[in-house]
C-alpha cells in the first residue's frame, strides 16, 4: 500500500518543540541574570543607619573597626582563626565594640555580589551568622564565575527570609550602604585589606589577639568608664 514506508514526523516535532521551549527559558533565564554590575564608584548615599555593623557592647571603652573584604584571603584567615577567640575573650566580657567596615576592592571579581549578599543579610538581623558562613566557604565561591547561587544558599543556611532577601539582592537595596562605607574608607586612606582602627587610631597592621587584649586592658585602665567613638 502506498506510503506504508514511511515513518511518522510527530516524535520529531515533538522533541523538536520541547528542545525550543527549554533553549527559550534559558535564553529567559540567561536574560533575567545578565545585569549590569555593582559599580564601586556609584556615588550613592548611606541608606540606614551608621557607618558599619556593630557587635559587642555599646558601653565598651574601646571600639576596633575593621575594614575587610570578604574575597581578601587575608580576611578570610582572620574571619576564621581570630574572631572566634576575640569574641571569646573580648567581645563576651564586654571590653570591646567591633565594627566591620565594608570595603570590596577593584581587585576582587566577586566581592561586590558577595558584599550586597551580606549587606542584605544584615536588613533581616542576620549580619554575622551571613559573614561567618561567606568566611567559612571563600575558597568555594571565590572561583565561581557568579556567586549568586552559593550565596543564596548561605542565605538559606542563616535562616533568611527568602522573598525578603532575593527581592533585597535583585533590587540592591543595601548597595548604597556598601559604597558609602567604601568611600568612608577610601577617605581614611585605607589602602588594604584588612585594615584596622582601635578608638580611632590606624594600627599599623594585623593585630594578634594577645595584641588586642593588651591594648583593650590598656585602654580600659587608661581611661575607667569611657564608650568608645560611634563613628
Amino acid at each position: 500500500m502506498a506510503g506504508s514506508g514511511k515513518k511518522s514526523l510527530t516524535p520529531f516535532y515533538v522533541v523538536f518543540g520541547v528542545v525550543a521551549a527549554a533553549g527559550v527559558l534559558l535564553i529567559a533565564r540567561g536574560a533575567m541574570k545578565s545585569e549590569p554590575p555593582l559599580d564601586l564608584q556609584t556615588i550613592a548615599p548611606m541608606s540606614t543607619g551608621p557607618r558599619g555593623i556593630t557587635m559587642g557592647a555599646d558601653s565598651a571603652p574601646v571600639e576596633v573597626i575593621e575594614f575587610s573584604d570578604f574575597q581578601c584571603p587575608f580576611c578570610g584567615q582572620f574571619a576564621t582563626l581570630s574572631m572566634p577567640d576575640i569574641k571569646q575573650r573580648l567581645l563576651s566580657t564586654g571590653k570591646i565594640r567591633w565594627r566591620f567596615v565594608h570595603y570590596p576592592m577593584e581587585m576582587h571579581r566577586n566581592a561586590p555580589q558577595v558584599h550586597l549578599a551580606a549587606a542584605c543579610a544584615n536588613e533581616q538581623g542576620r549580619f554575622w551568622e551571613m559573614h561567618d558562613v561567606i568566611y567559612q566557604y571563600q575558597g568555594q565561591w571565590s572561583e565561581s564565575r557568579n556567586p549568586r547561587n552559593e550565596m543564596e544558599d548561605y542565605a538559606r543556611r542563616v535562616g533568611l527570609d527568602m522573598a525578603r532577601y532575593e527581592s533585597c539582592v535583585s533590587e540592591r537595596r543595601t548597595w548604597g550602604q556598601v559604597v558609602a562605607e567604601k568611600a568612608w574608607g577610601d577617605s581614611l586612606r585605607v589602602g588594604g585589606t584588612p585594615t584596622f582602627f582601635v578608638n580611632g587610631r590606624q594600627l599599623p597592621g594585623t593585630p594578634s589577639v594577645d595584641a588586642l587584649v593588651a591594648m583593650a586592658d590598656s585602654i580600659a585602665a587608661a581611661t575607667p568608664g569611657r564608650r568608645a567613638a560611634s563613628n
